[in-house]
């Protein structure tokens, strides 16, 4: 953060002036009240906008924090459903490892509350479900498990 030195002081670099306009963390900025002031540029208070893109070779890269990046994975890849599943997989283990095991058992929870509260049948609550929680590209595997193949989410 940049502020404006009111009132000079000493540092182990040596003295800092007034009307010197320096680069300190948040925090020394409290430390030093009354000796600096804060400078806020316009629109220093907002967030950059992130931005995420696929490589030629369908590697995910990012620049910024994304709320929802789960959501712009699937923005992205919504033509290549095999190539987002494959994000979406790894984007969810490394953000906790059993964080998929998790998605789909909410997935499942989901699913029966629309079947049996909404009335839909069982495929139209799942695709539901599915696409409020942006796991479209696994209804295949979701399928599988369905018949009894348990797949990669179940041990």
């Amino acid at each position: 953060m940049k502020a404006r030195v009111i009132e000079p002081f000493q540092t182990k670099k040596g003295l800092i002036h007034t009307g010197m306009i320096i680069e300190i963390p948040p925090a020394l900025l409290e430390k030093l009240q009354g000796k600096v002031q804060a400078i806020h540029s316009p629109g220093a208070d907002m967030k950059p906008i992130p931005e995420a893109w696929l490589t030629e070779s369908g590697e995910l890269r990012t620049k910024g924090v994304f709320d929802n990046l789960v959501a712009e994975i699937v923005r992205l890849t919504a033509d290549n459903l095999s190539l987002q599943r494959e994000l979406l997989i790894r984007h969810c283990q490394a953000y906790d490892r059993r964080h998929i095991g998790r998605l789909w058992e909410e997935w499942e929870e989901r699913a029966a509350i629309m079947e049996h509260d909404g009335g839909l049948s069982r495929e139209d609550a799942e695709y539901q479900a599915a696409s409020r929680l942006h796991l479209l590209a696994f209804m295949d595997i979701r399928a599988a498990a369905r018949s009894g193949n348990r797949g990669i989410f179940h041990s």
